[in-house]
């Protein structure tokens, strides 16, 4: 039997354990930190590029007076794309802005009556005057001023109360839901006017919901007000767009469109009931009407104007024994025709775009807007 010659390993031969990494776990280690803080930041950036948008848009919610606030809307909302989407319900209004503006977050509509009045008048300058009372429940006022790039930019009037949005306590001390509700503004605006002059106004009808149908894209009432302010510039140039479209009311109620320009025109548009789909299947036929005055009546289904409404019969009347305004007298005209739910009167200035606010009946305390106010 050989001997062993292997050496005999004592404590003091065994070579030491060194309680550092190896090269090649530094080097793992280094490609894991490396990895971790590409994707942080890549999470990072992509929250920043997320939120950037809404939370300056939510910065610049001021108030304005009471129950009256403004926002200056500093991001996309995407127009095309609500456009594409062929709403055609409330529900499928609300998913789309809760889609869109709140990562998903659900949200509810608050929908009501809109018995209103709008008129057009001239001005001693040879320009143009549009008056407008909003007839709803007990709501407060946003002014929205948007500034998109592929449109006109445009001030325009959402009831606070559609969104179920209170500020009863202050900005400072609402809901965190409340104000990002303000971020679908845009397409809650009940009436406003474009860098352009054009100005248009929703007013409801009877409880007959418009469900135009001939194949084209479906448009509902508050995102046709946000297309015609956004590019249209005339009268002509609005009922075009229209056309491309068939025409949806989100609510219980039938809807028609009051739209002047700062050329002096000024036509309703509504969709009325008529057998244009043959004798058993009844559809919506596009109607525009030339007219300085509109109320709640169907104006394409009457003889004739007169005696269909009180507030249109008062307006038409004031414009005939005076048929050139001052914003004052514009203002005055609002008030004979208000009713003892009118929430807001604008006078919008065709000419110079800006727009004067009276809430609440209260004809005595105007506040005036321009886009300056905003910035």
């Amino acid at each position: 039997m050989k001997p062993n010659h292997e050496p005999i390993t004592t404590p003091e031969t065994i070579p030491p354990v060194s309680d550092k990494p190896s090269k090649t776990k530094r080097n793992t280690l280094k490609i894991i930190l490396s990895t971790l803080g590409v994707v942080l930041l890549a999470i990072a950036i992509t929250a920043a590029v997320l939120l950037y948008g809404p939370l300056i848009t939510i910065g610049t919610l001021k108030e304005v007076d009471t129950d009256l606030y403004r926002i200056h809307y500093r991001q996309d909302y995407h127009l095309d794309k609500a456009l594409s989407s062929n709403i055609s319900t409330e529900q499928e209004f609300l998913d789309f802005i809760s889609k869109n503006f709140f990562f998903g977050y659900p949200i509810e509509g608050n929908q009501d009556y809109i018995a209103c009045s709008a008129f057009l008048t001239q001005n001693a300058d040879g320009g143009y005057l549009t008056g407008r009372n909003f007839d709803y429940s007990e709501t407060d006022l946003l002014a929205v001023y948007t500034t998109p790039r592929d449109g006109y930019a445009s001030i325009a009037m959402a009831p606070l109360a559609a969104l179920n949005i209170d500020f009863s306590q202050g900005i400072e001390n609402a809901d965190t839901v409340d104000k990002l509700a303000t971020l679908a503004a845009p397409y809650m605006c009940a009436d406003g006017m474009n860098e352009k002059g054009l100005t248009v106004s929703a007013l409801d009808l009877t409880p007959v919901k418009i469900r135009q149908n001939t194949g084209k894209p479906k448009l509902p009432t508050m995102l046709a007000i946000r297309l015609l302010l956004d590019r249209a510039a005339t009268v002509d140039e609005a009922v075009a767009l229209l056309r491309q479209y068939d025409f949806y009311s989100i609510s219980q109620y039938a809807q028609h469109l009051f739209i002047s320009d700062a050329q002096g025109n000024a036509v309703v548009v509504e969709w009325a009931m008529n057998n244009v789909l043959g004798e058993t299947s009844r559809g919506f036929e596009m109607q525009v009407i030339e007219s300085p005055v509109c109320t709640n009546f169907w104006m394409s289904q009457v003889p004739e104007f007169k005696g269909q409404c009180k507030r249109f019969d008062t307006i038409t009347q004031r414009l005939t024994d005076q048929p050139i305004n001052t914003q004052e007298d514009t203002m005055s005209h609002l008030e004979a025709a208000s009713v003892g739910w009118t929430e807001w009167s604008c006078v919008y200035h065709m000419s110079d775009f800006s727009v004067d606010v009276s809430l609440d009946t209260q004809y005595d305390k105007v506040c005036h807007l321009s886009p300056d106010d905003f910035r």
